[in-house]
């Protein structure tokens, strides 16, 4: 396989392109397939740490700040960070936050769901998402009875999880009338309060006729699931086009022709919704490594954070990630709202680099304890770049490399001595040039 590419498909699915994984995909006999399928070949089941798998009193907040190093650091050391990365994706499909439903039992039970059924069924994951105490809290199905039915979950459920709003031609997949019918289906599948779990209240269900997308019949919360991912074959064409369309973007670029769209998400409806042969699809397509799915990513603040992590060596602890993530606008268990994080450009304004730019800076005084990483001292300055950009693993254009040259020789002309400042400053603007934001 093309070193160029290869370091490109490592960087999608395992946040970097790390020196030892190169090493090991990279023999002449490795063809794209051997790394694809080694990049998929992950573990069944992680299990929690025991600080997490119950809620302590008094320990909520510590505990938050212990799940959010905690998969940061899985991200940054797992051997396969592909399953995290199809974690995340889960948890911004399926978004549930730790503020509402204020439970890390809840929140870390979910969590691993999404890497237990990362590759499996996605109708599988979508009936097991749909009873979690973390999704019945988020989105009021707890609350949700046949004298008062909620809609939220019921919305939800075809908006953002399965089938989008409209089709590609802009045709509406769902009208108000559904939305009715299937959050009267969803009634009575709430949480037992004695022992915070799943049940289903009988008393609370309306068992009434109900009329789904044409069809009458006395509808239950998970023939909704089931009608709309396998019943209904054009819902559920629909549905491999709307996920299609999320993974492309998640992990390739912005906005892939509908040709692109129609062929990936016919894998997902051919192997009846199984993810693991749909991501494969994915990433073994020609169109993963052209110029434009190469240079067409920005790193999304959690790719920033492991990045970073692993190239400075210091992980959660050191650096509380969570202190500047919020500002980056991307903080684990915590999504904006139920439609998750947007992608790519919209990562890109001065309020959210400055945030990122606060943790590059808290990154270097690390770096910087006891007059470490004096980068300049003995070097040139094109030396002392070539140096910090090796030390993050970037290659930089001639325009960001001049930059960076120029302002050691400003720095040097007010300072010959060479100072504290040079190598300090020249640590953070490394990582704060574009070519360590691209994933």
């Amino acid at each position: 396989m093309d070193p160029v590419q290869l370091a490109h498909l490592l960087r999608r699915t395992e946040y970097v392109a790390k020196p030892a994984r190169m090493a090991a995909l990279s023999p002449v006999s490795v063809t794209r397939e051997n790394a694809v399928d080694d990049i998929l070949n992950v573990p069944a089941a992680v299990p929690l740490p025991t600080y997490l798998d119950h809620d302590i009193d008094g320990e909520g907040y510590h505990q938050w700040v212990y799940a959010v190093q905690w998969w940061l650091d899985r991200m940054t050391d797992t051997e396969k960070p592909m399953h995290e990365k199809m974690t995340w994706f889960w948890h911004g499909l399926f978004c549930s936050s730790w503020n509402k439903v204020n439970s890390a039992w809840a929140m870390m039970q979910q969590n691993k769901l999404f890497r237990d059924s990362a590759f499996g069924n996605f109708r599988t994951l979508t009936h097991a998402m749909s009873i979690q105490p973390a999704m019945l809290f988020y989105l009021d199905n707890l609350d949700n009875v046949k004298t008062s039915p909620n809609q939220n979950f019921a919305r939800e459920l075809m908006e953002l999880f399965t089938i989008g709003v409209v089709d590609q031609d802009g045709n509406p997949n769902y009208t108000e009338d559904d939305v009715t019918a299937a959050a009267r289906a969803w009634t009575g599948h709430g949480i037992d309060w004695n022992t915070y779990l799943y049940k289903f209240w009988t008393g609370d269900h309306d068992y009434g006729l109900k009329t789904f997308m044409g069809v009458e019949r006395n509808w239950n919360g998970p023939d909704i699931i089931n009608y709309l991912l396998q019943e209904n074959t054009a819902k559920k064409l629909q549905a491999c086009k709307f996920l299609t369309k999320k993974l492309w973007e998640f992990l390739a670029y912005q906005n892939p022709s509908q040709a692109l769209i129609d062929e990936l998400a016919q894998v997902l409806y051919t192997n009846d919704m199984n993810i693991k042969p749909w991501v494969k699809a994915l990433l073994m397509h020609d169109d993963f490594y052209t110029p434009e799915a190469m240079q067409g990513l920005v790193k999304s603040p959690v790719d920033y954070v492991v990045a970073l992590q692993y190239f400075t060596g210091y992980r959660g602890d050191d650096l509380n990630p969570q202190w500047y993530m919020d500002a980056m606008g991307q903080e684990p268990y915590g999504p904006p709202n139920v439609a998750g994080w947007k992608t790519n450009a919209y990562w890109v304004n001065t309020s959210l680099f400055g945030a990122r730019a606060e943790f590059a800076r808290d990154a270097t005084w690390h770096l910087r304890n006891n007059d470490g990483n004096a980068v300049g001292k003995g070097r040139t300055p094109q030396e002392a770049v070539d140096f910090t950009a090796a030390m993050f693993g970037v290659q930089l254009a001639t325009p960001t490399n001049d930059a960076l040259v120029d302002f050691i020789n400003v720095q040097r002309a007010e300072e010959p001595w060479i100072g504290w400042w040079e190598s300090t400053n020249l640590l953070t603007m490394t990582m704060m040039t574009p070519e360590f934001h691209v994933a």
